[in-house]
């Protein structure tokens, strides 16, 4: 018998800014070339421009540093980064929360 675990659903959540926030910010036209990554708890991760994490939401603290990331590379100029360096501009941050299900299957090999 082999238990083996299968994805069935990933699900990214878009965390609304300023929803546990100690502070926002409007860059308003102001480019944004670098951000800061950090990975939080229960599955989040955000980019911000403080580069001590202190406007990311207590909701998902401890927030750890993970390193600075140029916002002028592909994905955030088309990709999936793109709405989340917009919400950067308009807010300061954005928070997403990855999580991923299992589901166990079991695998009884036939007899000959």
């Amino acid at each position: 018998m082999r238990v083996t675990f299968m994805a069935i659903a990933v699900a990214v959540v878009q965390v609304a800014a300023g929803v546990g926030a100690s502070q926002t910010t409007d860059l308003g036209a102001q480019r944004v070339d670098t951000v800061y990554m950090f990975k939080g708890s229960q599955g989040a991760m955000a980019y911000t421009v403080d580069r001590t994490g202190r406007n990311l939401p207590e909701q998902y603290a401890p927030w750890r540093f993970l390193k600075p990331v140029s916002t002028k590379g592909p994905t955030f100029e088309a990709g999936a980064d793109k709405a989340a360096l917009a919400e950067v501009q308009a807010k300061g941050f954005s928070v997403s929360v990855y999580t991923i299900t299992f589901e166990p299957t079991i695998t009884v090999p036939e007899r000959r």
